[in-house]
């Protein structure tokens, strides 16, 4: 075990939720299509993500997610307890210096359900499963201590000065143990169900080249959440219900030149077609209780004060748009831009914490583009030709952009790309 690895976690603020934070999106951009009548899809999105070794801070630049622990000395201003000592040493009291560096792992399968109930209505639901491991390089020196363990019964601590001992790595560990009480530091690695979402979609206006949808749906807090007692675990859950509002908006461009107009909402795609769609995506985040700990400062990571706070977390807007242009009537391709930001949290207790240290900094946004190629046999299902109808689909995403949190208590904006492979199968049209 190493005490150095639970200093980056902290210094993360121990929650992967932006990347994972909200269930992910589908790589096929939303649109206001709706399934026909009696219809149903099976679908299933992959998502690799590259190894992520950076955030963006609250200025927009790319920094390490160790940070400020990439090179960091451990003293009176991270460990409260060597405050006392500080007069002793005539300056900042210190155990030594820690080099930290890491990165994640990310895996997520996306799978979801949806049905036809009427020509305008579609119910749905989709459920993300979550594979997270967290690879640390980290090291911890002791020349620069001017503090250490007491040589008479190896407490902490004493100035060398006056005979301190310098402390090694399972001597910080155990320091942070006893002081803070967080269990057993080491590499963590974990996977489970992440929120679930229920959802309908009423398509209220659909004419030749234009349509027009509306979403309402629940996110289910069925996802992992931070436990304030572990350093180096990873949720994927903000853990409050949310309410789901979509607004979409389909125009087929092609048909402004071709000189055979067809229908927007057609069975199967005809070569040549280049559909617009734009989606506003908003969710309205429920009030919650969870326990917390709570520094005097937004860079405090070691404190006990510890309190089941009230939280309202910022509300998520999130504006997309898209082009999807068919190739053939099996290949398509789909360029997709998305826009998000986060609004700011509100943080309140009873027991008189600087609750303002939770909620500084935790808004935020990002800028995400999806590349997308996808193959599907629905034409030649038509022709019978094919015993499946399905579409194969495989793209890039890439959040090029964005502004988070450089504070260790709120969730960060990864620097993130992704590999999706997507599939999706529809039954019973």
């Amino acid at each position: 075990m190493n005490i150095t690895r639970a200093l980056s976690q902290i210094a993360l603020g121990m929650v992967v939720l932006v990347i994972v934070t909200n269930t992910p999106t589908r790589v096929l951009a939303d649109s206001a299509a709706v399934l026909p009548s009696g219809v149903s899809r099976v679908y299933g999105d992959l998502y690799h993500y590259l190894p992520t070794t950076q955030r963006y801070n609250s200025d927009g630049d790319r920094e390490d997610l160790a940070y400020p622990f990439t090179n960091a000395s451990l003293d009176s201003s991270i460990l409260a307890n060597l405050r006392p000592l500080d007069a002793f040493v005539g300056g900042t009291a210190s155990i030594g210096d820690v080099a930290v560096a890491y990165k994640y792992d990310i895996d997520v399968l996306d799978v979801g359900y949806s049905y036809g109930a009427t020509d305008k209505l579609s119910l749905g639901f989709h459920i993300p499963y979550y594979w997270i491991k967290n690879n640390v390089d980290a090291s911890f020196d002791s020349t620069t201590a001017n503090v250490g363990l007491n040589p008479g019964d190896g407490t902490c601590c004493v100035p060398i000065s006056s005979g301190g001992q310098p402390l090694d790595t399972d001597d910080v560990q155990n320091l942070i143990f006893s002081e803070y009480g967080f269990s057993a530091i080491e590499t963590w690695q974990g996977e489970g169900i992440g929120d679930i979402e229920l959802g309908a979609k009423y398509q209220f206006f659909l004419e030749e080249s234009t349509s027009f949808a509306i979403t309402g749906g629940l996110r289910i807090p069925t996802g992992r959440t931070d436990d304030p007692d572990v350093l180096t675990d990873v949720p994927w859950s903000y853990g409050n219900y949310a309410l789901l509002l979509r607004l979409h908006y389909d125009y087929k461009i092609s048909n402004l030149w071709s000189r055979n107009r067809t229908q927007l909402q057609q069975i199967v795609p005809a070569p040549g077609d280049m559909i617009f769609n734009a989606t506003f995506r908003y969710d309205y985040m429920l009030p919650d209780n969870q326990v917390k700990r709570i520094g005097d400062t937004p860079d405090q990571s070691f404190t006990n004060n510890r309190e089941k706070v009230s939280r309202k977390l910022g509300d998520l807007f999130n504006i997309e748009v898209s082009g999807k242009y068919q190739f053939t009537d099996t290949f398509a391709f789909t360029a997709l831009y998305s826009y998000g930001f986060k609004q700011k949290d509100s943080i309140s207790g009873n027991l008189g914490y600087n609750y303002e240290s939770l909620e500084i900094y935790t808004d935020s946004s990002q800028q995400i583009v999806i590349l997308r190629v996808s193959y599907s046999t629905l034409a030649a299902y038509r022709k019978q030709q094919s015993s499946v109808p399905m579409e194969l689909s495989i793209a890039y995403r890439d959040r090029f952009a964005g502004d988070g949190p450089r504070t260790s208590q709120a969730n960060p904006v990864l620097d993130t790309s992704w590999l999706v492979i997507g599939l999706n199968v529809n039954l019973g049209g």
